[in-house]
């Protein structure tokens, strides 16, 4: 018997991976949940979350927020073998099809939707909403049950009015801070590709990501978990320290229970109880 059968809860989250290298993140309750993106192999997915005490069968749908491989590279397996509906705008649905990994998906199995129309999954209430990234019709999810809400923006160049909107209404913040603009800008990368990170059709950097929350922070936010973080131009170090010094520069005062973490790129972070 497992600790989610001996102690029921009602709203929980895990980021079974978060990067470009995937992403993917559990939604749900003790008995059903939801994953946002299936940018891992459907095995990790499957062995992911029977570490924190779940089965895919378990899994009532999978939600997309948008068509690039690191988002939805288990897509063919989940819907072929699991059986697991893909809800999606309709500009994401032919950017799958187009995919060389995914287009040979069921079909079937797809569940359009449009954004700031809600519905219900898993015994939560979904709206998705649009957000700003090289990608047609990408979106982020505000996902609430009847007491708690979490709102996920990964993959957006500014954070527009709509995403906002929906940031400043949830108890938990999963959104990105993808890179450090000094990192970005003295390292590596061609210029071209900085410019696309940079852009307002690309990623969010941590001086951005820290100024929202600073100035939007109140004592009803339990969680703020900073997502897709760069492996070349970002550290955890680095975002929660911008996070932080954005905090003091504004005076902010923390709750002493706002739960803040860097959600880990390659592996799964804690199993996060929303209460």
């Amino acid at each position: 018997m497992s600790l989610n059968t001996l102690f029921p809860v009602q709203l929980q989250l895990c980021s079974l991976s978060s990067g470009s290298s995937g992403n993917c993140y559990f939604i749900g309750s003790s008995s059903e949940g939801i994953l946002v993106d299936a940018g891992i192999s459907a095995r990790r997915i499957r062995r992911t979350l029977e570490e924190i005490g779940l089965a895919m069968s378990q899994i009532r749908g999978v939600l997309i927020t948008h068509d690039h491989i690191d988002h939805i590279q288990a897509l063919t397996l989940l819907t072929k073998k699991y059986r697991l509906p893909v809800y999606c705008t309709e500009g994401t649905r032919k950017g799958i099809l187009r995919n060389r990994t995914t287009y040979d998906l069921d079909q079937e199995m797809f569940r359009p939707l449009q954004p700031g129309v809600p519905f219900t999954l898993a015994g939560l209430t979904i709206s998705a909403f649009p957000v700003s990234h090289d990608a047609l019709d990408a979106v982020g999810y505000h996902i609430a049950n009847s007491s708690r809400s979490i709102a996920l923006a990964t993959d957006l160049g500014v954070i527009g009015d709509a995403a906002a909107g929906y940031l400043r209404k949830a108890n938990v913040l999963v959104l990105e801070s993808n890179y450090d603009e000094e990192m970005l800008l003295n390292g590596r990368y061609p210029q071209q590709l900085k410019q696309r990170v940079h852009g307002e059709m690309g990623h969010l950097c941590n001086t951005h990501a820290s100024g929202f929350i600073s100035d939007h922070y109140h004592p009803g936010i339990s969680h703020i978990l900073l997502c897709h973080l760069s492996a070349e131009n970002n550290t955890p170090h680095r975002a929660i320290q911008t996070l932080q010094q954005s905090f003091e520069q504004k005076g902010v005062r923390l709750s002493p229970s706002t739960v803040i973490r860097a959600l880990p790129r390659g592996s799964r972070s804690e199993l996060f109880v929303i209460e």
